[in-house]
């Protein structure tokens, strides 16, 4: 199971930062050719389409995945329940948009944006079923694999568009595009498709589903509001434009975090951790050594994005982007809470205890929107952004203390594993800023090279402390790779003796 769930970790994270630099840098690309006031509306409507799809997912995804029942079933009722939730959710959208828009600050702009956005909602309902399919077979391989297109396919469709003066409506298309093509490429991996065949309902089975799935939808549902008040708040106080500065300072800081722990540990973890839930021995192991491996990759990009941020924003995205600068330092700095926070969602679900995510939920919120409220009136989105930090601090220890209770120990070890990495982190951060002005001086000014050659040294530093501090955790996860690969046996002469098969 470890090396299973090593070779699925793998596959996420290889594709992951193969993507990465190709989804940054067309990003980048569009954000030089849309103004904020694009991404504004664009961020306004899907709070609304995020909360439909939290809604008629039904918490049915963690239970396709969790469940003990026969899967056949399980998928069709499954399947019959999410398209029906989404299929009501899409009407009810688009009738709606109207005082949708009022509510969220976008003004008749955003009307008709909500209205083919509703769609949306009825698209994310097709793949839901067939993804959690997959995730429960380990098939991770063909997760990552299917990752690639729909990554790339929305910013790909919208670029042309963007060019030829579409404004929002390049965003639009390329989110409804980008959703067919992810429904036809994990229908062709998830085959056969079982979801479609008719199964007689068995209500036992059906109140079981629920019974697992809507704690965990009300799970989803908290963690919405704790994603989107922000940008609600903003948008109701300070409009489409800000919204747009203020979400891609987000999406942009925290992408990369979000991938890594949600995306790739969590979506390999969970169906990982619910195979070995009645074993806490191993489960306490697996979860120290995933929280160590999140840390060890997202320090260096949190840090790195901060103390870079005066030269990376305006070179990389333009003069109309600088008044980004400070919320992308303090969202760059929110991404050291991730590792802990979304680590410990997988394994609550894993182990039937759904409603700790809950908990943690109602912690960060209780945090949030005071803070939201107090600060955006002398702040502006600076404080917006505060706030959303500080409550996520909170999170995070609750989060710590709530995977104690679970597997007792964990909160002083997970404490005590994460210092290397921020020394580590730390003497990366003080290199860089040492080194900035010789730097920029050598470039001729703050331009492509002065960033690039930032980024050299500081990839130089952390590697090296982190080979000096972690030399065990390095070594331990070059062996999970050699096994999870298939390296030692393949190619075994190029493995240590000790790695080989029989040995």
């Amino acid at each position: 199971m470890k090396v299973r769930a090593a070779r699925g970790g793998i596959y996420m994270a290889s594709i992951t930062f193969a993507l990465r630099p190709v989804s940054m840098g067309l990003a980048i690309v569009l954000a030089r050719l849309l103004v904020p006031k694009d991404f504004g509306l664009m961020a306004l409507a899907m709070i609304m389409v995020n909360a439909a799809n939290y809604f008629t997912d039904m918490g049915m995804r963690p239970t396709v995945v969790q469940t003990k029942e026969d899967i056949k079933k399980v998928a069709h009722y499954a399947f019959v329940i999410v398209m029906l939730t989404s299929t009501l959710f899409t009407v009810a959208a688009a009738l709606a948009a109207g005082p949708v828009a009022e509510l969220l600050g976008g003004g008749q702009e955003l009307v008709p944006v909500l209205r083919w956005m509703s769609l949306y909602i009825v698209l994310d309902g097709l793949w839901i079923i067939p993804e959690a399919l997959l995730r429960r077979d380990l098939k991770f391989k063909q997760l990552g694999l299917a990752s690639i297109p729909v990554e790339l396919s929305s910013t790909l469709i919208s670029i042309p568009l963007a060019i030829m003066g579409f404004g929002p409506w390049s965003l639009v298309v390329g989110q409804l595009l980008g959703q067919v093509i992810r429904i036809i490429i994990l229908w062709a991996f998830a085959r056969p498709w079982i979801w479609l065949r008719p199964q007689r309902w068995e209500l036992p089975i059906v109140k079981g589903m629920f019974r697992y799935g809507l704690p965990s939808m009300a799970g989803g549902m908290t963690k919405y509001f704790q994603n989107q008040i922000d940008t609600f708040i903003v948008g109701r106080n300070l409009g489409p434009a800000t919204v747009g500065i203020y979400n891609k300072a987000f999406v942009l800081t925290t992408r990369l975090a979000d991938m890594l722990t949600t995306s790739v540990f969590g979506n390999v973890l969970f169906p990982s951790y619910a195979k070995m839930q009645d074993e806490k021995p191993r489960l306490t192991r697996a979860y120290l050594l995933s929280t160590r491996m999140v840390i060890l990759i997202i320090m260096p990009v949190a840090l790195g994005l901060a103390i870079t941020a005066p030269i990376l924003v305006p070179v990389l995205l333009g003069p109309q982007w600088t008044p980004m600068i400070p919320l992308w330092q303090v969202f760059s700095l929110y991404g050291l809470t991730r590792p802990i926070s979304t680590n410990a969602a997988p394994l609550f679900s894993a182990i039937g205890q759904p409603r700790r995510n809950l908990t943690a939920s109602f912690v960060l919120l209780a945090v949030m929107i005071p803070a939201l409220l107090l600060l955006i009136g002398p702040y502006g989105a600076m404080g917006a952004a505060t706030a959303v930090a500080a409550a996520n601090v909170a999170a995070m220890l609750f989060n710590v203390f709530q995977v104690n209770q679970v597997l007792p120990g964990t909160a002083v070890k997970t404490l005590l594993e994460s210092l290397p990495f921020f020394l580590a982190g730390g003497l990366m951060a003080l290199g860089v800023l040492l080194s900035q002005n010789s730097i920029v001086s050598l470039a001729g000014g703050e331009n492509v090279l002065a960033l690039v050659l930032l980024i050299v040294i500081a990839a130089i530093i952390y590697i090296a402390a982190v080979l000096v501090l972690q030399r065990a955790l390095v070594i331990e996860i070059y062996e999970l790779a050699v096994k999870a690969l298939g390296i030692d046996r393949r190619w075994p002469r190029l493995v240590p003796a000790r790695l080989r098969p029989g040995k």
